[in-house]
C-alpha cells in the first residue's frame, strides 16, 4: 500500500474512533463517505445549485414570504454570530429528528423570531421595482412584484427580524433588529435538462474537460470556474460564456468548447407545457 494512502487510512481510522466516542452519527456517516474516496478513485460530481428557486406559477401564488422556497431561511445571509445563535436556538428549543438547516420546517422560525419587515426587489425592463411589508404575510404591493418577476429574474429578499427571547448571551444583547438578505431565482415549471440528468452532465465535464487537463493544479483551477449559457426552445446551447474564470485561459477555452458541443438538452416548459428558453448557470465548486 502506498505510503500516502496508508497515512490517509490511519488518519481516517483515528477520526472515526473519536467520532464514535462522541456518538456523532451524522458526522461519522459523512466521514465514511469521504474515507471511501481515499481508497478509490473518487468520481467528480458537479455541486448542487445553492441558490433557492421558485417557479413562475408558484411565485404568483405565494401568500407568505416562506412560500418562495423551502431553502429561504437556510440561505439567508446574516452575520455569522447571528446565524450561530439562530441555529442553536432552533435546535435547542424546537428539536427535529434531523435538525439541519435544509430539513427544518420554515414556519417554526416564527416560534423563535418576530418579522419586522420584508422587502422584495427585482429588475424589470431596466427598472428596479421594490415593495415592503411588515410581518411574513405578503401585501398586495409585494405580490405585484412577484407577479412581475419573469423566468430568469432574481428576486432579492431582505428580512428584518427580532428574537422573541431577547435575553443577553455570549454574543451580546438580543434586543436588536437583525437584517438578512437572500436571492431567489424564478425558474420554469419544468426546467431544462441534460440528456440522462445531472449525473450524466457531471460525467460529460469529467470526460471532456477534467480528463484533458495535464496541469497538476488543473482540477483546483476548474473548481474556480463558473459557466453560463442558454438552452433555447429546441434544446440547443446558445450564448455560452465564462461568468467566473478558472484563471487559466486554456482551461476556460476547454470549458467553453465542451459547453458549445454538448448534445441537445430537453427544453424547459412553462405551466402550459409550452417550451421556453432558460439560462443555465454551472459552478464547478460553489456558486449559482
Amino acid at each position: 500500500m502506498p505510503e500516502i494512502e496508508l497515512c490517509e487510512l490511519m488518519l481516517t481510522s483515528f477520526i472515526i474512533k473519536r467520532l464514535i466516542m462522541k456518538h456523532n452519527v451524522v458526522s461519522l456517516l459523512l466521514l465514511l463517505i469521504v474515507g471511501t474516496g481515499f481508497a478509490q478513485n473518487r468520481k467528480y460530481e458537479l455541486p448542487a445549485r445553492d441558490v433557492p428557486t421558485v417557479t413562475k406559477g408558484m411565485s404568483g401564488k405565494a401568500k407568505y414570504v416562506t412560500d418562495l422556497s423551502p431553502l429561504l431561511w437556510s440561505s439567508l445571509v446574516i452575520p455569522q454570530n447571528e446565524r450561530y445563535y439562530l441555529d442553536q436556538r432552533r435546535v435547542r428549543d424546537f428539536p427535529q429528528p434531523q435538525p439541519t438547516n435544509y430539513l427544518y420546517p420554515q414556519e417554526k422560525y416564527k416560534l423563535i423570531i418576530d418579522y419586522v419587515e420584508v422587502e422584495f426587489s427585482i429588475n424589470s425592463n431596466g427598472k428596479t421595482l421594490s415593495a415592503k411589508g411588515t410581518g411574513d404575510k405578503l401585501n398586495s404591493e409585494q405580490k405585484k412584484i412577484l407577479n412581475a418577476a419573469d423566468v430568469g429574474t432574481d428576486i432579492s429578499v431582505k428580512i428584518k427580524f427580532k428574537y422573541k427571547n431577547q435575553a443577553n448571551d455570549e454574543f451580546g444583547s438580543r434586543n436588536k433588529v437583525v437584517e438578512g438578505t437572500a436571492k431567489v431565482k424564478v425558474v420554469p415549471e419544468t426546467e431544462a435538462e441534460y440528456p440522462g440528468g445531472f449525473n450524466q452532465l457531471s460525467d460529460y465535464f469529467v470526460e471532456n474537460v477534467i480528463n484533458k487537463i495535464s496541469d497538476k493544479n488543473g482540477f483546483e483551477k476548474v473548481q474556480r470556474a463558473e459557466l453560463k449559457f442558454t438552452v433555447n426552445e429546441e434544446g440547443e446551447i446558445m450564448d455560452a460564456k465564462i461568468s467566473r474564470t478558472s484563471t487559466d485561459a486554456k482551461i476556460d477555452k476547454l470549458l467553453l468548447e465542451a459547453t458549445e458541443k454538448m448534445p441537445r438538452w430537453q427544453p424547459a416548459e412553462n405551466s402550459k407545457g409550452v417550451r421556453v428558453k432558460q439560462e443555465i448557470c454551472i459552478p464547478f465548486s460553489v456558486g449559482c
